[in-house]
């Protein structure tokens, strides 16, 4: 979805839906899956998955993979946390849409110029939005008065922001409405988030002192995204809990699109209550405190895959989605549990590349994770890496590079790190073909896995389940795809949390520097200046001077670049003075003035 303006008015876009509409159901397997859960002697809730999600499932599966392999090719790349922060002149961008807490800036709408006076509305994303908490002129935060003005910094008094949190109905900015005609009460941009800027109209010897980037200034915000459903107390409101920002992904208009009822059966909103709970349990941290297991902040564009927004969310918290027996679907964060189905020998019929740990190629004794930092201005950093040392010494460094970048700390992105090393190196990896009891597992993370010809009695990870279908288009067996899972993998104490990026910020100023204080005689009545020598061929000298006792400066233009001195005109006699110097620019961006040198002109 994109920003478009079609007359006087403000557009939504939709691009083309990744979904159709509902598949019909195929009753041939419908009939398949009843008959082999009956064959098999399975009852109870494995028996009602059969003979309705799963048809569901493997009709969604055949009509859209050929699609979802075309649009791969040419499908859009993800936005990383520092791509949201820049303000961009683009006519057709695509909607951002925001979870969690993000700093961002957007597109611009609207630019132009009056009187000296420089106006701009930014488009922040799809609304509506919690909150603004801060705002940013490019590196530095900036406080607010009631009428917007800015009240610090070196755009004080200079700058003023008006903001719009994006809801159904909104105003268009006054501002502009008093100023430029063409903009009406239809520019009122309902459902987008937005920013107003204005830039007062400021000397030349000033801009560019005070708006370093002139028109192109960088006005970014840090904001409260999407409110999403409890999904315990069906209460609308902001959070950054893993489970609710998923369910409401899967069924917003902006989202996947799922009809609301695949998720709101019992048994679906039950497993929901419990993806939640579990993403707000309380993980302590090594420097004291505490954070909630799983957290999701990010943004995402209306025009990438569903799916592939849908996996970073689901890979940030150790979730996948599962369908359950009354039709529904519900979310599964990762929990170590001892599995409550057993596969063994009895359903076991066949295997396949079954060995001890993966080969060199699949394998890793080192993770390396990108995740978002708020403390390195809400963008990507560097995890500390996870490494089996003893390995890496034996053998060096086999990598494996990850993203878990809307996983918003680096505890938790060590507590992922942790799991993918694990399933990196698993004790037993393979696929095991077998009859229809193993429908079972349909539902399961884990499961136990007995084989005694190898002498396997162990707790497997289920990575991919696969239904083999015979001739008459009945359904004969399952097909795992499984590794071997310890409860290692899931234990956490803070010492496994490992070092976090250290984040140095630069307090320089502007980068124009400061000279020193001049140097000051007197010579028949006038002052002589002297000085060092310009450290740039683009910095220019400017001399300043006035009594101690006014208030009104004499300012001299642009010394030549080589010069190390500067003579007033004749002086008041017997008269204290105070003389500063500045650097300029070449384009004329202005340093802050010296310290000042006070003399007195003799008598």
């Amino acid at each position: 979805m994109r920003t478009r303006y079609i007359g006087n008015t403000l557009h939504l876009e939709n691009t083309t839906a990744l979904y159709g509409p509902g598949m019909a159901r195929t009753g041939f397997i419908e009939g398949a899956i009843l008959l082999a859960f009956t064959s098999a002697g399975v009852t109870g809730s494995a028996l009602a998955i059969g003979t309705t999600l799963l048809a569901g499932a493997v009709s969604i599966g055949l009509s859209t993979g050929l699609s979802f392999l075309a649009q791969s090719l040419f499908r859009p790349s993800a936005p990383k946390p520092e791509d949201v922060q820049q303000s961009v002149r683009q006519a057709t961008a695509p909607r951002m849409r925001h979870y969690g807490r993000v700093k961002a800036s957007g597109p611009w709408v609207f630019a132009e110029s009056k009187g000296g006076a420089f106006y701009k509305v930014l488009a922040l994303g799809q609304g509506p939005i919690d909150a603004i908490e801060e705002y940013w002129i490019d590196d530095e935060a900036v406080t607010l008065d009631g009428a917007g003005e800015v009240t610090n910094g070196k755009a004080a008094g200079a700058a003023a922001i008006e903001s719009r949190l994006g809801q159904s109905t909104e105003a268009a900015y006054t501002r502009i409405l008093s100023n430029f005609p063409e903009w009406t009460a239809d520019h009122s941009g309902n459902g987008v988030a937005s920013l107003q800027i204005f830039q007062a109209p400021t000397p030349d010897s000033e801009f560019l002192s005070i708006f370093p980037n002139g028109i192109n200034t960088n006005y970014r915000v840090v904001l409260r995204g999407s409110r999403v459903v409890n999904p315990v107390t069906s209460v609308t409101e902001w959070s950054d809990n893993a489970a609710a920002v998923i369910r409401d992904y899967l069924t917003h208009p902006d989202g996947m699109r799922l009809p609301a009822s695949i998720i709101s059966t019992p048994l679906a909103a039950y497993g929901w209550e419990v993806a939640y709970y579990r993403s707000i349990e309380a993980i302590p941290l090594a420097a004291g405190g505490d954070e909630p297991r799983y957290r999701l902040w990010g943004s995402y564009q209306l025009n990438e895959r569903p799916a592939d927004v849908l996996g970073r969310m689901l890979q940030a918290c150790d979730g996948r989605l599962v369908p359950t027996p009354d039709g529904g679907l519900t979310l599964d964060i990762g929990n170590w549990a001892e599995p409550t189905v057993t596969i063994g020998p009895e359903t076991i019929t066949g295997f396949s590349e079954l060995g001890r740990r993966r080969d060199v190629l699949t394998t890793a004794n080192t993770i390396r994770a990108t995740y978002l930092e708020p403390n390195q201005d809400y963008q990507a950093a560097e995890a500390d890496p996870w490494a089996d040392e003893v390995d890496v010494s034996e053998r060096g460094e086999i990598a494996s590079d990850v993203q878990f970048n809307m996983a918003p700390s680096h505890s938790q992105a060590r507590r992922l790190m942790k799991l993918a090393a694990f399933r990196a190196n698993p004790n037993w990896v393979g696929t095991f073909q077998c009859n229809l009891r193993a429908l079972a597992a349909i539902d399961q993370r884990f499961v136990r896995i007995q084989y005694p010809l190898f002498g396997i009695n162990s707790v497997f990870e289920v990575q991919d389940l696969r239904f083999n279908i015979g001739e008459g288009g009945l359904l004969t067996g399952v097909t795992l795809q499984v590794q071997s899972m310890p409860s290692a993998a899931y234990d956490w104490d803070t010492s496994q949390e490992g070092t976090a990026p250290v984040y140095n910020e630069s307090e320089g100023s502007d980068g124009v520097p400061v000279p020193g204080a001049p140097t000051v005689d007197f010579v028949g009545g006038a002052a002589d200046l002297t000085f060092s020598p310009s450290p740039s061929i683009l910095l220019f000298y400017q001399v300043r001077y006035k009594t101690t006792s006014g208030t009104e400066w004499t300012t001299s233009g642009n010394l030549a670049n080589d010069a190390t001195s500067f003579t007033t005109g004749t002086l008041t006699a017997d008269t204290e003075y105070e003389f500063q110097l500045r650097f300029i620019t070449e384009k004329g961006r202005t340093g802050d003035w010296s310290t000042g040198t006070v003399a007195t002109t003799p008598a």
